[in-house]
């Protein structure tokens, strides 16, 4: 059944075909939902409002309208990662054809100097080699090259840590030498080519920056500090958070980032402390979004007061039910699929959903940084549809007889132009159904 709904009436629809469903299938039907809505986002990103390969987003400004950037901006490989997202959920040509066109676009950043390589060539290289197959070589070449500039221009061996800030350089001994949480996703690159072509050098360097990240950017309790600056003889200068509140609070995106990062770095390795890590990243960031938060997603900082400065951060919420749902796959503990579950509930909801807004991202209520006004995030809406895949995965919707759905849209109720209209489609034969429509005409 799909669902085609526009605005101003309350309308629900409900298959009248026997018992409820359980909660596991109807986060799926809403997931399925809302990944129909961000096709639909998505698509107006690619035909109306990104120009050619050469165009990509970042944020957007406080009315929802992206910001247009070149590749050079460390968000480019999410545009054509959600294509090809987007391509494994609906298996549409069309979507392949989007994501090889803006793959295109990013491959001059295989040979560029920049901390973030492992974000703009794995999420669209690499995402677009493992849905493509081994066939594609040029693929495979552009993460290899990717790979080794990151290698060659960013990690210093006496520190044992890629280099992340100043941005641009390629000299590993100019000061400051800084490392940002953020760092450990851009492992993911190293590391898998790494273990495909049997590179220790890459997978040892990868193995070295998370554990001197976890010595020097995690505290005993599992917080983070966003930024580590070392002298070059690996002894650590200053300790700061740059996107957030103070030199010692917590911001919330580069916790999910310790999250997500340590929980990519056992997948790779199946070091027992890298699972570990991981779960303590896990537990802090969940007691503290619930701390301030009811409702699973947090605010930009989560030491910093609750007001206009401290927006909320939907995309550290995505990340971290991504990484929540590998979690559980990992060790089967409920209180990973748990907390997936109330954030994906949360972020498929009309708070959060960008749907029957001017928003032209599939999220809203993303943060950039601490004092910073809420906007729209690619990498929200990236890492948003990654968990809805991954729960539909676990969790396929259930077509079968014997269940009972509803769906419903609500909104300001109208008239004339304002009403709404809307559709449902039924596949298969007659069904009984029950139709409420609760507006003045």
């Amino acid at each position: 059944m799909r669902l085609y709904a526009g605005r101003k009436l309350t309308w629900i629809i409900a298959l009248l075909m026997g018992s409820s469903l359980a909660a596991n299938d109807e986060l799926a039907w809403k997931l399925e939902e809302a990944l129909q809505f961000s096709a639909s986002q998505a698509k107006h990103l690619a035909e109306d409002i990104l120009t050619g390969r050469d165009q990509f987003v970042d944020y957007s400004n406080t009315a929802g309208v992206w910001n247009i950037k070149n590749n050079s901006t460390w968000c480019s490989g999410f545009v054509p990662g959600l294509f090809w997202y987007l391509y494994q959920h609906t298996g549409e040509i069309v979507w392949m054809e989007r994501a090889e066109l803006w793959t295109e676009g990013v491959k001059s950043r295989a040979t560029a100097s920049d901390n973030d390589t492992g974000f703009q060539i794995f999420d669209s290289f690499g995402l677009g080699y493992l849905l493509t197959g081994e066939e594609n070589q040029d693929y495979l070449d552009t993460m290899r090259t990717g790979a080794a500039t990151l290698y060659n221009q960013r990690y210093q061996p006496v520190i044992g840590c890629y280099r992340s800030w100043p941005g641009g350089s390629s000299n590993t001994t100019d000061l400051p030498f800084e490392v940002n949480i953020d760092q450990m996703m851009n492992l993911e690159l190293p590391l898998y080519i790494g273990y495909l072509d049997s590179n220790q050098s890459y997978i040892d360097a990868a193995i070295s920056h998370a554990d001197i990240t976890w010595e020097n950017n995690v505290r005993e309790n599992g917080s983070t500090y966003h930024v580590v600056s070392y002298n070059l003889d690996g002894t650590v200068a200053s300790k700061r958070t740059h996107q957030g509140w103070t030199t010692d609070s917590t911001w919330s995106r580069g916790q999910a980032w310790a999250v997500y990062g340590y929980t990519m770095v056992y997948r790779y390795t199946q070091l027992d402390r890298m699972l570990e890590r991981a779960e303590l990243c896990f537990d802090y960031f969940t007691t503290a979004t619930d701390a301030q938060s009811s409702d699973a997603i947090p605010y930009s900082d989560f030491d910093a007061p609750i007001d206009s400065n401290n927006p909320r951060d939907s995309s550290a919420a995505a990340i971290v039910a991504s990484a929540a749902l590998e979690l559980y796959d990992l060790t089967e503990n409920e209180k990973y699929l748990k907390a997936a579950s109330d954030i994906l509930t949360s972020l498929s909801g009309s708070d959060y959903l960008s749907q029957g807004t001017g928003y032209q991202s599939i999220l809203r209520k993303a943060s950039e940084k601490w004092s910073r006004p809420e906007v729209a995030a690619i990498f929200a809406d990236f890492f948003f549809v990654e968990a809805g895949l991954r729960y539909l995965e676990m969790f396929p919707v259930d077509t079968s007889a014997g269940k009972l759905i509803n769906l419903s849209t609500r909104g300001n109720v109208g008239t004339g132009e304002d009403v709404l209209i809307g559709g449902f489609v039924i596949n298969e034969g007659s069904q009984q159904i029950l139709i409420q429509a609760i507006g003045p005409e």
